[in-house]
């Protein structure tokens, strides 16, 4: 083993996690590095070979002038106990382990940052830039959502360009990765994690908690698949310059999520109320046991992309000057309090919940889900927000028993 270069390299991460890092005038005490302990475990005082052979090279760099190091009381030429660089000699410390200062690498991703942003338009993008630049300059250090390697940090931000430039353009998660680096799996090995963590903070101002990753990724148009459009009712639109008929399928149909894009002038027609489903299992019980011939049902699934979003806001624009009800269904939960909020505030501000209230909530007792403090206190939240007052009554009810409610018990 190459005990020199791993005593210095200890060194040097011991030294860029000090404040002397920051500033040598603030710091007066040594950056210690304890021999025979967890921060040095191969210095194995049993193995008399081992120990003289990392006395010799300690000993070596001490000549050298790099570092200076104590014996252990009682221990004087037999166990050493601490050794620290000498500070003035780091930089050589540096070039001799052949590792880029802390310093130099933090200074290389400012100018990293500066430069992409000065090529990016995005709003929430420029955010994260600016935000990720001012940190960095404030800490020198390279911030959470930044990897260490420069790499891997020029990566990302050669997608972000790309998302930049792509508009409301939707990409399968594999040519994306392909796009930006001719390689289908790079950007689920090295920064799938990353970008999500991103887009949760700067792109959706919505509270993403409990939400999938796919989820989360598709709110920019990069899914693993094309997001299908499940509906069943009486809606007609125009493809190609042909019109489709899609009250015909009695028993519903999919539709994928750039086929809902290229729909044009969707009408409804024959229709009084409009469900929103969140569950699969429900909406397909729904429409084949339950659903009325005046009556359009919607699978809502989770958090919504944009271009299923666009869907449903085609099917409410069709609507404008009719006599028609919004509902949603969803679980009797945090997160399906979210979702009819989300479809609620961005698209359908007349909707309306559908058994999902108190009495909704009591009637499948049988079937309540506990859950923990965390939760709770989640809930309790809500009960403090404007935008959850069709839930309050039964969220008190949901606090004061500890338990929620999954929609697939109004299956049994």
């Amino acid at each position: 083993m190459n005990y020199k270069n791993l005593i210095l390299t200890r060194l040097l991460d011991k030294y860029e996690k000090s404040k002397f890092y920051l500033d040598k005038n603030k710091l007066n005490r040594r950056i210690l590095l304890k021999l025979n302990s967890s921060e040095f475990p191969e210095y194995d005082i049993e193995n008399t070979e081992v120990k003289e052979h990392i006395n010799s090279v300690i000993d070596e760099l001490y000549r050298n002038g790099f570092i200076e190091y104590e014996w252990l009381k009682h221990e004087e030429n037999n166990i050493i106990d601490k050794i620290w660089p000498v500070i003035d000699r780091i930089d050589e410390i540096y070039k001799d382990t052949e590792r880029v200062p802390k310093k130099t690498k933090v200074n290389n991703v400012i100018i990293m940052l500066k430069e992409a942003r000065e090529n990016i338009s995005e709003l929430w993008i420029r955010k994260f830039l600016e935000d990720t630049e001012l940190s960095i300059e404030s800490k020198r250090s390279i911030t959470p959502f930044l990897p260490d390697d420069l790499e891997i940090i020029k990566a990302l931000l050669v997608s972000l360009k790309v998302i930049d430039n792509k508009g409301d353009e939707e990409y399968l998660e594999r040519v994306f990765s392909l796009k930006c680096f001719n390689d289908s799996k790079f950007f689920e090995k090295n920064l799938k994690k990353r970008l999500i963590d991103i887009i949760k903070k700067y792109f959706s101002s919505e509270d993403a908690e409990g939400y999938t990753d796919e989820e989360i990724l598709a709110q920019i148009n990069i899914v693993k698949a094309p997001e299908q459009i499940d509906f069943c009712g009486n809606v007609t639109g125009i493809i190609e310059g042909r019109q489709i008929n899609f009250s015909l399928f009695k028993k519903g149909i999919t539709i994928n999520s750039p086929t809902a894009r290229e729909l044009e002038l969707i009408e409804v027609t024959s229709t009084d109320r409009i469900l929103f489903i969140e569950n699969k299992a429900n909406y397909i019980d729904y429409i084949l046991k339950k659903r009325e011939k005046n009556e359009l049902v919607i699978f809502h699934g989770g958090f919504y992309s944009p271009l299923k979003g666009l869907f449903f806001k085609k099917i409410y624009d069709a609507c404008a000057g009719q006599n028609v009800e919004f509902y949603h269904w969803g679980d009797i939960d945090a997160g399906g309090f979210k979702m009819f909020t989300r479809l609620k505030s961005n698209i359908i501000g007349e909707l309306k919940p559908y058994l999902m209230d108190r009495e909704a909530f009591i009637s499948k007792r049988n079937y309540w889900m506990t859950f923990d403090k965390n939760y709770g206190c989640s809930l309790k939240e809500m009960l403090k927000k404007e935008e959850f007052r069709e839930f309050h009554n039964v969220i008190e009810l949901m606090v004061q028993e500890k338990a929620r409610l999954e929609q697939e018990a109004f299956l049994v």
